[in-house]
């Protein structure tokens, strides 16, 4: 059966024109969840008849954003937005406060009370990124230079382009009424029978086996540092890990990291598939402190993935961030490998840059990338909870890629230099991410490594991923692969 094409809606833009394909990538990204197509007019002899409008000033009986002044003046001008740009807004619809920028005022006549394209355009762009140079040490935009930071009212864990979308669907409601056009379907109506909503299980495999020469090195080093510095629990603590090895992986051969088996099964159990993304070469220090380990044993992690259905992605190495040769070639190994095409990209420590790289993936014939995230706080990093097409400031259009967005990673969860959560606590703060999308009826991406599913050396953090699954499959999500939800997102919204 062909798929559908969403209806369109004539959407009027008087943004002035440096802005004006911004304004068309963005409105039609917030239409998208909305199953509804824009179809652009500059003419303001047709506004008249639109659906919803863009300008400076409202439009006589059509629900107009406001186009701020100040907004085009600043992005025109490529300068970072002021700490507190984004403050706490009410749409007066008795609902909760939301962070928006550039307000409108109240008897204005518009139908929000604030630029809604332009904020939401600086979230979906990560305009925060453009506007500093400033990197950490794997070359990330660090939390703390984040537009997030920078703006209190403004919360990562609440996605306040979902919020924008759903203030759209109110104006656009009773115009739609008015036009005799059919009423909007409902959030998450995209995933059809599959769903309320979507999430990609995904793993990462940075690491394949612990207890080698240098694991072995590894644990001693950081026993006797335990120990000279009276840490009693974390000395126990390896020493039971030592004990355990002893005892229950070394007569079967087995490793704490070794774990397919266990999600193999536990998420067929549930109906449930997952995408694993895999190391093609180790070309930096950074990639991975166990290359040789890693290359020996990864083709047997391989057999077990793809006989079990699962798809096969490529974990971004040091030489792929910013070589469109070197991330080219590693698809294409990777593809040979696995016998199948690779589409799908999430880069180790989450090392992507949204103006740098994701271009680079575009040309490197990447379907998705699923990288977009904060390592040290869980939540949506672009202000949304669905998938959309990045956008080029370059080239001035929207990449040939799709983002789904990365909500949760266990180790920004659990790692003492990220959030340092005990297990029960990592559970709540994810479940609450978790249910945004739900909300939204949107789509994202929930991360847990293969080391965190050994009974002991998680930590809990295994029991976590599954009451996660089954809370999530519980109020009716969509649990799959990456590429399967981004083949169906692109097919319901083209």
């Amino acid at each position: 059966m062909p798929p559908v094409t969403p209806p369109e809606l004539t959407v009027f833009i008087g943004a002035p024109d440096a802005f004006a394909p911004r304004a068309e990538w963005t409105l039609r990204t917030l239409l998208a969840p909305l199953g509804r197509r824009a179809a652009v007019t500059r003419d303001p002899a047709q506004a008249s008849g639109a659906a919803l409008a863009y300008a400076a000033e409202p439009v006589a009986g059509v629900p107009t954003i406001p186009c701020d002044a100040g907004a085009m003046e600043l992005i025109g001008a490529e300068r970072p937005l002021p700490a507190g740009a984004f403050a706490a807004c009410g749409s007066g619809d008795g609902a909760a406060a939301f962070a928006a920028a550039w307000p409108a005022g109240p008897d204005a006549g518009f139908a929000v009370p604030f630029d809604l394209v332009a904020s939401a355009f600086v979230l979906l762009a990560c305009w925060d990124e453009r506007t500093t140079g400033e990197r950490d040490k794997y070359g990330r935009l660090p939390f703390s230079a984040s537009v997030f930071a920078a703006n209190p009212a403004l919360k990562i864990d609440e996605p306040a382009v979902d919020r924008y979308v759903e203030l759209l669907r109110g104006a656009l409601a009773p115009r739609l009424a008015e036009l005799g056009l059919e009423p909007l379907p409902e959030a998450g109506s995209v995933w059809g029978a599959r769903g309320r909503f979507a999430i990609a299980l995904t793993h990462d495999l940075d690491n394949l086996w612990r207890w080698t020469r240098r694991g072995f090195a590894a644990a001693g080093y950081r026993t006797a540092r335990a120990a000279r510095r009276l840490e009693g629990r974390t000395v126990l603590r390896e020493l039971g890990d030592g004990a355990d090895w002893l005892v229950r992986h070394l007569p079967r051969r087995t490793d704490p990291f070794w774990t397919f088996p266990l999600i193999l099964d536990g998420e067929d159990l549930r109906g449930a598939s997952s995408t694993f993304y895999v190391i093609a070469r180790h070309t930096h220090k950074q990639d991975g402190n166990q290359p040789e380990t890693y290359q020996r044993r990864i083709p047997a992690a391989l057999e077990l993935v793809t006989a079990a259905g699962r798809e096969v992605g490529l974990h971004g190495n040091d030489a792929d961030r910013l070589a469109l040769a070197e991330v080219t070639r590693d698809r294409h190994e990777l593809s040979g490998r696995v016998g199948r095409a690779v589409t799908g990209i999430r880069y180790h420590y989450l090392r992507a840059l949204y103006h740098e790289t994701l271009p680079l993936l575009e040309q490197a014939g990447f379907t998705y990338d699923t990288t977009m995230a904060f390592a040290e706080h869980e939540g949506f990093r672009c202000g949304c909870s669905f998938p959309f097409r990045p956008y080029s400031l370059t080239e001035e259009r929207p990449l040939d890629l799709i983002e789904l967005p990365l909500a949760v990673m266990d180790g920004t969860l659990q790692e003492p230099h990220y959030r340092g959560l005990k297990a029960a606590e990592a559970e709540h703060a994810a479940a609450a991410v978790l249910a945004r999308a739900l909300r939204s009826g949107g789509a994202v991406s929930l991360l847990w490594h293969n080391n965190r599913f050994d009974r002991r050396v998680s930590r809990g953090y295994d029991k976590v991923y599954w009451r996660l699954l089954d809370q999530a499959l519980s109020h009716g999500a969509w649990c799959a692969s990456a590429d399967e939800i981004v083949a169906r997102w692109k097919e319901a919204t083209a």
